[in-house]
This record gives structure tokens, C-alpha cells and sequence, in this order.
């Protein structure tokens, strides 16, 4: 054996190497393994060390003891279900020193089952069984999260967590290297004001935070993360049966957050991110979004004024803004407040406002907005609760200022035709992507005529069976217009006179 393959360095590589050829064949990795684990006893060490770094489950290690492993692998190959540890005592102390020897070796570990937790009743609560664990998935139920302590290692950078309770305080003192903490706490789980302290104490207890993603935190724990330097994303997410956040009279501006490059809100209503962005300043921001349930005109602008006065008009690039439930139409609205507040930005590359009563653009409108947005390659500005007024002549005198646009959504005047395509010498070859949402359509053919003219990268209109919703208006008009660029683009029309042709057809 070439004396480079006792370096346990050089093997790690080889074999990391050959891991990452059989790519997601988990089936064909194990074998592999544990086949160059046998082999001698130089390449033992780096193969165990591979077999056992990521783990989905601790079952396949508490089939190292040997009491276990009968009842795991009962016909020595399939595992048993995941109840199969239900009246099953604890490890001993023998047992449990044997589980400790290889648990030494993972480096990411998903745990989704509780069931076989109670097993580690004897190990001591300061216990840490994974020593050089780097990334934990700790999904279990709230009742099991008790053991949590034993899966926190000094060396953990990354953690997913399904419950919020004291134990967080834990996890920020003993794994003071952790860098990416994500609460994904279910949809409909009930949140106490005891949980949000929990939560809001546990984050400024976190000194490296990279990235942070959690239901919403109290005033302090924003004041703490506007002054953590490591701080990239961060990314709120309230739960649906959380109770209204109470707004603090007295909250204060927090300092610039300095480094954060990504921002999202994932919220009942808007007051809560409104309050937030008022009060902050993202110098770095390049990405935003806003999802809510409802979301007023009146809070639609209000939040994008609050946007454009983070002092991110040099950074921000990708917006995403985007309500679920239409809220009741509100008559004194000013329903262009929205998007004209995001007009500071210049560097955006993509748009996506999808609002009720919220987005009434015309013709000058969008030539403002493609004006200011000259970078823009993805545009979505869909409101189908307003009229549409953009004709086909207001579209490609805009798209004339936006060379790189190459997927466009939004809702036009199709049914008045205001331009002639024999004449425009205009062509965009940029945009790939059409979707005009819900426009009705009069005559399917001129449609096609000028699309096929002017836009030759558009193969086919989107319709709404393409977004997978049946509840919408017959899209049979855009069918037939698809229909009819289908004909346009045969070889039977190649040379032919295109107007004549569809024409006749």
C-alpha cells in the first residue's frame, strides 16, 4: 500500500471523494463503506467516520448495542416500525458507553421520532452525546424536548428546533459556536407570552448568529440582533393561531443592521413587520419579502414606506410582497401609494407584488416603473381586483427600457387593440415568459399576430391552468391565442405572409 494511504488525512479526502460520487444513492453508500471499513485497519477509522456523519434517526446507532439490535433487525436487514422501543428499558451503563463510542463520529443528526428517546433516562443531564456534532434537527414533541440538552454539543453550528421553551437558554451557553438557529414551530401550535420570553431571551443569549429564523421576537431582541455584526438573514414566521403582538409606545430606533442581506415576514397582518421596519435601518439589504394573510391598501403602503426609508436604495434587488385573503374594498385608498414607494430602488432585478386593491397601473405607470427599474428581469404586478388599463401599445413602449426582462406577469387590456404589429419595427428577444393573469381576450388572432411579431421569444401565453387553479374565469380565449402561435410557428407558415396565413386559418 502506497505509503500516502496511512496519512488518515489523504484517506479522508479519497473516500469523502467516493461518497460524493454515488451522490444521492444512500442505499449504495453504506455498503461502500463499511466494505472499506473491513478492509485494513488504516482505512477503518476515516470509512466509520463517513459511514456514521449523517444520521436520520438514532435508530441505526442503538443497533450498535447488541440487546437493541435484536429488536431493530428482527430478520437482520429491515428495521422494525418506529414504535419498536414501546416497554423497552433504558441502556445501561455498559450499553451506553458502547452507543457513546460511535456517536462520537456524527456530524448531522435529524431526530423527527420521540419514541425511542426515553432510552437515554440514564445518561446524566449534562451529558453530551455527539461531541462533534455541527448540524441538529430536533423535531420531536414538546413533552420529549426534555432530553434536548443530551443532543448539545459545544461544537453544533447549525440547529432546527420544533418547540420553544426554556431549553433554548441552553442550547445559546452550550453551544456557543452556533451560527444558524431555525424555530419551525407548526402552524397552529399556541405560542404563550412565556414562549415568546423564552424565544426572545434565548436569541440574545446567541453571540455568532449567521442566519436566524423564528416566530416574532420582543423589542429587546431586535434592539440585540441590530448589533450583532455576524448577522445575514433573518427570516420571521408567525404561527396562525398566535395571539396579536402588543406594540411597545416607547419602542426606540435600533441601530443600522449592518450586514443583514435578506429580510422576510411570513404574518398574520402587517403591523408587526410595519413597526419593525419604521424603527430600523438595513443598509445591506438585497433581499425582501412580505407575506400576510390580510393586507390593506392602506398597510400595503404604509409597509412600503417604511421599506423605502431603510436606507437600502443602493442594495435592495429582489422585492416579494404578497397577500392571501382579499380585504374589503377600501374607496379613499390611494391604491398607487404601493408601488410608487418602491420606485427608489434601481438595482431591482425582480418584482413580485401580488395584492387586492392595491396595484391600479396604466400605461404611464408602468413606463414610470420600467423607467426607474431598468436592471428588472422578473416583474410580477398582479392585483385582480383592479381594472386593467394597460394596453399592448403601453407594454412594448415600456419594454423598451427593460433589455434584460424575461418573465413578466400582470393583468392588460387585451380586448382593445391599439397597435399594429406590420408596422412597429420594435422586437423584444429577452422575455420568455408571458402571463397576463386573468385579461379577458376579443380577438385571439391579432392577439397572437402581435405577440408572434414583437415578442418571438414567447412560445405560449401562461394561463391559469398553469398555476394550477380551476376556481378562476375559462381561460378558452388564451387557449385559442396559444392555438394560434402553435400555427404561426409551424413550417406550414415559414415564409409565408403571417397576417394573411392566420388569417385565412
Amino acid at each position: 500500500m502506497h505509503r500516502a494511504l496511512l496519512i488518515s488525512e489523504v484517506l479522508s479526502e479519497i473516500f469523502a471523494h467516493v461518497n460524493e460520487d454515488l451522490g444521492p444513492r444512500l442505499a449504495g453508500k453504506k455498503p461502500s463503506l463499511e466494505a472499506l471499513a473491513r478492509t485494513c485497519k488504516a482505512f477503518h477509522e476515516p470509512a466509520m467516520d463517513l459511514l456514521w456523519a449523517d444520521l436520520d434517526g438514532i435508530t441505526p446507532l442503538l443497533g450498535c448495542v447488541p440487546r437493541l439490535h435484536r429488536l431493530i433487525y428482527p430478520s437482520g436487514s429491515k428495521p422494525l416500525t418506529w414504535d419498536w422501543s414501546e416497554g423497552v428499558e433504558p441502556l445501561s451503563e455498559h450499553e451506553a458507553h458502547r452507543f457513546l463510542d460511535h456517536a462520537a463520529r456524527v456530524r448531522s443528526l435529524c431526530i423527527s421520532c420521540s419514541e425511542d428517546l426515553h432510552l437515554f433516562a440514564v445518561l446524566p443531564i449534562e451529558t453530551c452525546i455527539f461531541p462533534r456534532l455541527l448540524s441538529l434537527a430536533f423535531l420531536v414533541r414538546r413533552l420529549q424536548h426534555k432530553y434536548l440538552c443530551l443532543f448539545l454539543s459545544p461544537t453544533l453550528r447549525r440547529c432546527v428546533l420544533s418547540v420553544i421553551n426554556s431549553g433554548l437558554k441552553s442550547l445559546a451557553t452550550r453551544c456557543a459556536a452556533l451560527e444558524h438557529l431555525s424555530l419551525k414551530v407548526p402552524e397552529w401550535a399556541r405560542q404563550s407570552a412565556d414562549d415568546r420570553t423564552f424565544l426572545s431571551d434565548g436569541v440574545r443569549l446567541c453571540k455568532r448568529l449567521v442566519t436566524l429564523s423564528c416566530p416574532p421576537l420582543d423589542w429587546a431582541a431586535w434592539k440585540y440582533l441590530s448589533d450583532l455584526p455576524s448577522l445575514l438573514r433573518v427570516s420571521v414566521r408567525e404561527p396562525r393561531s398566535a395571539s396579536r403582538w402588543s406594540l411597545d409606545p416607547d419602542i426606540v430606533n435600533f441601530a443600522p443592521f449592518l450586514n443583514v442581506t435578506t429580510l422576510s415576514f411570513n404574518v398574520n397582518t402587517a403591523t408587526y413587520a410595519i413597526t419593525v421596519m419604521q424603527h430600523s435601518e438595513f443598509p445591506s439589504l438585497k433581499e425582501f419579502e412580505m407575506v400576510a394573510d390580510v393586507l390593506p391598501c392602506s398597510e400595503a403602503g404604509q409597509l412600503c414606506r417604511a421599506l423605502s426609508q431603510c436606507k437600502a436604495e443602493q442594495t435592495l434587488e429582489h422585492i416579494s410582497i404578497a397577500s392571501h385573503v382579499p380585504k374589503v374594498q377600501e374607496p379613499s385608498c390611494n391604491s398607487l401609494t404601493a408601488i410608487t414607494q418602491l420606485l427608489c430602488f434601481t438595482h431591482l432585478r425582480t418584482v413580485r407584488l401580488n395584492l387586492h386593491y392595491c396595484i391600479h397601473i396604466d400605461n404611464h405607470l408602468l413606463l414610470q416603473v420600467m423607467s426607474n427599474w431598468p436592471h428588472i428581469s422578473l416583474l410580477e404586478l398582479v392585483d385582480s381586483q383592479m381594472p386593467p388599463e394597460i394596453t399592448f401599445r403601453g407594454l412594448f413602449t415600456a419594454l423598451r427600457l427593460c433589455p434584460h426582462l424575461h418573465t413578466l406577469r400582470i393583468l392588460m387590456d387585451a380586448v382593445n387593440i391599439d397597435i399594429d404589429p406590420a408596422a412597429e419595427q420594435f422586437q423584444h428577444t429577452t422575455l420568455q415568459k408571458l402571463d397576463l393573469i386573468q385579461s379577458d381576450v376579443a380577438d385571439a388572432e391579432a392577439v397572437a399576430r402581435i405577440i408572434f411579431s414583437i415578442l418571438p421569444c414567447i412560445d405560449r401565453i401562461l394561463t391559469q391552468r398553469d398555476h394550477w387553479d380551476d376556481s378562476l374565469v375559462s381561460q378558452k380565449g388564451w387557449d385559442e391565442v396559444n392555438r394560434c402561435l402553435d400555427y404561426l410557428r409551424s413550417p406550414a407558415v415559414v415564409g409565408d405572409d403571417i397576417i394573411g396565413v392566420v388569417a385565412k386559418s
